[in-house]
């Protein structure tokens, strides 16, 4: 199986491992944050790059007149690596942080995999039987504009309806996954495997993956190509 975190893309069968996965736990369903999230990352990292070539040649040039024309295009030089090595590792940064970062729906649970760095990384998991209930929604002007939206899953290990301004016991509340361009459908999805899962968990271990952007006769075509993933 490949591993999960090398995929450029994710493509059904979800044939990925994850660490931690268990030798009976199978994907149903593999994601990250939206495309626009990534490209919106790299064009700061552009401007960012822009912005310093800009303000190092204008330093420059205004210092032009108290230092030597060799020291000057000595320094300009030195701007430009600095822009150039800023764009590429700011480049790479983003794109390695963006790729490892993934949310994974089971037969088992919810996982997800943050990277802060691209070689650091916290995980969170929610088995399916701590899920008391399910939402999507947009906030924000970003998610608004870009047609994006925030699943979120609620535990039952701090349900106790308990006020707490303690941002870690609001933290263990949810799991939640940000700017996804289908939150509503895995939401309407997750509902359908929990109430397998209520109802007797082992009919999971058949039951059909997501298939995001596949409606009607196109879904029951592509479903012909696999029949051992449908119950």
């Amino acid at each position: 199986m490949q591993n999960i975190f090398s995929a450029d893309h994710f493509q059904f069968p979800y044939l990925y491992k994850f660490p931690g996965q268990a030798s009976d736990e199978r994907i149903l369903y593999v994601t990250r944050e939206a495309d626009i999230v990534f490209h919106m990352r790299q064009v700061v990292v552009v401007g960012g790059a822009v912005l310093l070539f800009t303000i190092g040649y204008l330093l420059s040039a205004l210092l032009g007149n108290y230092i030597g024309g060799n020291v000057k295009n000595m320094i300009q030089v030195a701007v430009a690596l600095s822009a150039a090595l800023f764009l590429v590792i700011g480049w790479l940064w983003s794109s390695m942080m963006w790729r490892k970062s993934i949310a994974v729906i089971t037969t088992k649970r919810l996982t997800k995999f943050i990277y802060t760095t691209p070689w650091t990384r916290h995980n969170l998991s929610l088995p399916l039987d701590m899920v008391v209930d399910t939402g999507a929604y947009s906030k924000g002007w970003f998610q608004a504009l870009f047609k994006l939206g925030t699943f979120t899953a609620r535990s039952s290990a701090s349900s106790s309806g308990v006020a707490t301004d303690d941002p870690d016991r609001v933290n263990k509340k949810y799991f939640y996954i940000e700017n996804l361009s289908n939150a509503e459908d895995i939401h309407h999805y997750l509902h359908k495997v929990l109430f397998v899962y209520r109802q007797d968990w082992k009919k999971l271990e058949n039951f059909r993956p997501f298939l995001p952007n596949l409606k009607g006769e196109a879904r029951k075509e592509f479903m012909k190509q696999y029949p051992e993933y449908w119950s």
